[in-house]
């Protein structure tokens, strides 16, 4: 637990630390962040709405450049599950997940966002009701939405990382095929709700590349290193045995069956048995 509270401390001093980095660029993000709407005017409707939209773009722009410390400290509390060598492992399956979320969210913001937002913009409208948001609802679409695209560009390390834990099987990978392509039409209909089957497909398509790189991954990696449980793995192992060897062992003695108690000689006749003697 101390090691869990050690960990998140330091994930959150990052936040932090790039929370105020933003901070300093906060002009250069709000305009990155608006560029999307196309000119639209958004409103904040509380006197400290434009306080908690400014609060809201620096928090989330460190968390965002906080993803690859988030998962190194991650790697680092379950490095007993993984092999040996973990500390050259962890930094390169942080930097690759830096650079996948990376892409994950310019993908979202150059492609999928306007489409997005074009779409759901224009709905329902006529000559009394047009959109007018706020510019905290609009950040929180913003942020969920580039948020999940950087998480969805994360498939290849996470399957990579279940299979340093338990080997897996590309056949069988390749046999849960037809559900990732489902999962990943799902996602694009979430993330791009519109009735654009190309719309759909410029974010489906990414995903199901994806699926498909680690598969390779995780065929290239199992043919050339053969799995074994670590050290500390293994002899957590070997504990586990001993402990279960133990308790079994009781068990075997109380089953066994209790040898007949010998029978005492019967009393001579004329003598009584000392027992009646206190009566």
């Amino acid at each position: 637990m101390y090691e869990l509270r050690h960990r998140l401390f330091k994930v959150a001093l990052s936040v932090i630390i790039f929370s105020s980095v933003g901070y300093g660029i906060q002009q250069q993000l709000v305009r990155i962040l608006l560029k999307p709407a196309h000119g639209q005017q958004f409103i904040y409707t509380s006197p400290i709405g434009g306080l908690n939209f400014l609060f809201s773009v620096c928090l989330d722009f460190g968390f965002v450049l906080s993803i690859p410390v988030l998962v190194y400290q991650a790697l680092k509390y379950l490095e007993p599950l993984i092999h040996e060598h973990t500390k050259s492992v962890v930094i390169r399956y942080s930097m690759v997940s830096g650079v996948l979320a990376a892409g994950g969210g310019v993908f979202g913001y150059f492609l999928g966002l306007p489409i997005a937002l074009r779409f759901l913009s224009h709905q329902f409208t006529n000559n009394q009701i047009h959109p007018l948001l706020t510019i905290q609802e609009y950040m929180g679409f913003v942020t969920i939405y580039l948020l999940g695209s950087a998480l969805l560009f994360q498939l290849p390390v996470i399957i990579l990382f279940i299979n340093r834990i338990k080997p897996l099987k590309p056949g069988k990978l390749l046999g849960f095929e037809r559900y990732m392509v489902l999962a990943a039409f799902v996602a694009a209909a979430i993330m791009t709700p519109t009735t654009d089957v190309f719309d759909q497909l410029v974010f489906a398509v990414p995903i199901m590349v994806m699926y498909q790189v680690a598969i390779i991954l995780v065929y290239l990696r199992n043919r050339r290193h053969s799995w074994r449980p670590s050290s500390k793995v293994q002899k957590l192992l070997e504990q586990d045995e001993q402990l279960r060897a133990k308790w079994q062992q009781p068990a075997a003695i109380t089953a066994a069956p209790a040898a007949p108690a010998a029978r005492r000689p019967a009393p001579a006749s004329g003598q009584h048995h000392a027992s009646w003697d206190i009566f």
